[in-house]
Formats: C-alpha cells, structure tokens, sequence
C-alpha cells in the first residue's frame, strides 16, 4: 500500500524541483541513528525532502548535521521521552530507541507531538508507526504506512490518529493538499 499511497500523494502535491536532504548522504545518516530507516521514510523524502505538510507534520532535513538537522531532533525528543518516562512511567510507557521495541520520532508537528517507529524486530520495514501525543495519552501503533498517515492530514482526517480535526472538520475533502518545503538557505540562516 505504500507505493500507492505514495503515488496518491505525488499526483496530488508536485514535489519540488531539488528536495532539501541535507549535505550528507543516507549512510551518514543511518550511521548516525544507529540504524536503517523505513523505505516509507526514504522514498517520501527522496521525492519531498524536509519540509511541512498541512502546516502541521514537520519533517527536518535528515543529511542536515547539528541542531536543524533530524538526527539531532530525534536524539532530543529520544531525551526528553526518557526524562518524562523517568517520573511518570505510567504516562509515558514507550521505550526508547535504542531499547528493543523503542521509539525512534523522526518527525513532530506544530503542536510539540512527535512521529516515529517502534523499533519492534531487526527489519525497520516492519516497524508499527506512532504518534507521541504532547496533550493526550499515549495511543497504540497505526495501522498504516507513512504516505497514507500524511495523506489523511493533508484531508484534515487528524482523528484518525487521535488528534482533533482542524477547521474543517464537516468537509475534509475540500482541504487542499499543502506542502511547504525546506531549503538549505532556510536553515543556514539559523546557524
């Protein structure tokens, strides 16, 4: 399903011309995550790069080296889970990548929430999607794949992942599809 989905997207959002990766390849970065990620993650941002989808899921340059960049993203949402886990573990009961089964975002939206895999098994094509919600309780893994997670937000189908709709909510066939994408002179300017 998840080339279709992906297909789906691509007819409905051009992607741009020179997706914004980073300046370092996908080696660097699995070296950097300790791990391969999803193909799912690979293809989307192959075809978009880093970017924001329905002005709500951000997806940071994954080649990006430093603070902007998604490793380090990752690694201080991987840290601040841990630190809430610690005091609140009934609240907070994922693990933690690199734990067996842990959670590893690659992706937060506007409102703080985070998206990642479970890292459940030594085959990332296998890891369950999850949301960690900042204002509501932790949910149980999706049921589908990256592309169609991002499609539903573009439709304004926030609900479907335990999230209240946007404005829009009695039509979210009528949202137009919306994907801004990062460039490298966007994030330079933050150094």
């Amino acid at each position: 399903m998840a080339d279709s989905a992906l297909r789906i997207l691509l007819s409905l959002v051009p992607p741009p011309e020179s997706p914004y990766i980073g300046e370092r390849d996908w080696d660097a970065v699995f070296a950097d995550m300790g791990t391969r990620l999803p193909n799912e993650y690979v293809d989307l941002i192959n075809h978009y790069g880093a970017g924001v989808w329905a002005g709500w899921l951000k997806f940071f340059p994954p080649g990006r080296s430093g603070r902007f960049g998604m490793p380090e993203k990752s690694a201080v949402a991987r840290d601040g889970y841990r630190t809430l886990r610690a005091d609140w573990p009934e609240e907070f009961p994922l693990p933690v990548w690199p734990e067996p089964g842990g959670f590893l975002p690659v992706a937060d939206t506007a409102h703080g929430d985070c998206l990642g895999w479970l890292t459940e098994g030594h085959d990332p094509e296998s890891w369950p999607l999850i949301f960690w919600p900042r204002s509501n309780d932790q949910g149980p893994p999706l049921t589908c794949d990256l592309a169609e997670m991002v499609y539903a937000l573009l439709i304004g189908d926030h609900q479907k992942f335990g999230f209240p709709n946007g404005e829009d909510e009695d039509d979210p066939e009528s949202k137009l599809p919306d994907f801004e994408a990062f460039t490298a002179a966007g994030f330079d300017r933050h150094r």
